[in-house]
């Protein structure tokens, strides 16, 4: 789909593809959309038994359908298929090349729902976010489970602006089963655009968090603060985690004890990835007035945020581990997720070599 503001130049790149009967191709509407309407007329046009969703500076390898297929064959209940990703930047998203890791296994497991309810609504060893494996971003989801949600939740596929953890949220609570593979199947790409190049950099992430409210119509200052979790989105990028889940936890009264410290520890790690001393700065004492005003304080005994001085000249590590292969993003001079992932695969066990074991 387009949601451009220019529709033109993907009208004409979409030309002769449109041609091809896979292809079903969504216009930019009259005026442009925010992202959560997107999504939803995007979902609305699919057709297959599985839905997957990634971003214009992404990629994904077709071959994953292949994998699903046979999943689904062994594991007939399963409703969500997940697996590992690789990074790529786009020039001038970073001030250097960055590195991506990819994985040395090849197995396909099994996660069970408590484990993933630990991990992403309790924070369990969380790093700035919590676990997102199980969606229709970057996995695919069977679209019987997205039509059985569609009715229990709002009546649409998507609710909160934050779309990608609204799905997530609703695929952990309601899917049969759960299959993850280790070996990646996609890549997650940032341009000089995109939120996640923005991270570290408060003012390039404040721009950012007001085109969001823009898109949704809103004024940032006009953003809705819960006093009983007085964190605003644009707080960070853990805040802007903790305020979706707050407002799905209070929508459907999901119930869990004991995430809160580590929440908080999160935050700690998001001022940790600051990129500047004053960047550090100024997400440590947004987060710290937040967390004091939360609950009465109770938890700032958790929030203790480091900052380190990256060494500009310092090489990064490249090189095997024992379960990752680090490379850089650039490898083969690889200028596009598709060309590195061609580049990484040869590290990789061939799609059709994996083995299914239930």
């Amino acid at each position: 789909m387009d949601n451009s503001d220019d529709p033109t130049i993907m009208n004409a790149f979409m030309g002769e593809v449109c041609n091809d009967r896979r292809v079903r191709y969504l216009p930019s509407a009259s005026h442009t959309l925010s992202m959560v309407d997107n999504w939803e007329r995007t979902v609305a046009a699919t057709s297959g038994r599985w839905v997957s969703i990634i971003g214009d500076d992404d990629f994904v390898d077709p071959e994953v359908a292949g994998l699903i297929a046979r999943i689904e064959a062994r594991v007939p209940d399963c409703d969500a298929v997940a697996w590992n990703r690789l990074t790529f930047h786009w020039p001038g998203a970073k001030p250097h090349e960055m590195n991506t890791a990819v994985p040395t296994g090849c197995r396909i497991v099994e996660i069970a729902r408590d484990e993933l309810i630990r991990k992403t609504f309790g924070w369990q060893d969380a790093g700035r976010v919590p676990t997102f494996m199980f969606s229709v971003y970057h996995a695919a989801v069977r679209r019987e489970l997205l039509e059985k949600n569609k009715p229990l939740f709002g009546n649409r596929y998507f609710e909160h602006p934050v779309v990608d953890q609204d799905s997530a949220f609703k695929v952990i609570l309601t899917a049969r089963r759960f299959i993850f593979s280790e070996r990646p199947f996609s890549i997650l790409g940032a341009c000089p655009g995109s939120n996640s190049a923005s991270e570290g950099r408060v003012e390039e992430h404040d721009l950012r968090h007001a085109e969001f409210m823009a898109d949704l119509g809103r004024a940032v200052e006009s953003e809705t603060i819960d006093p009983d979790f007085p964190f605003p989105q644009g707080c960070g990028t853990t805040a802007a985690v903790g305020v979706s889940q707050n407002w799905f936890r209070k929508t459907y009264g999901i119930k869990l004890d004991g995430w809160e410290e580590n929440f908080v520890r999160s935050c700690a790690l998001d001022c940790a990835s600051a990129s500047t001393e004053r960047d550090f700065q100024i997400m440590r004492q947004r987060y710290e007035a937040c967390i004091r005003a939360w609950k009465g304080g109770r938890f700032l005994k958790a929030f203790s945020p480091t900052f380190e001085v990256a060494d500009a000249g310092k090489t990064p590590f490249r090189g095997v581990t024992p379960l990752l292969i680090h490379i850089g993003e650039r490898l083969a001079g690889a200028l596009t997720p598709a060309e590195l992932y061609e580049a990484a695969s040869g590290m990789m066990t061939p799609p059709d070599e994996i083995a299914i074991n239930f």
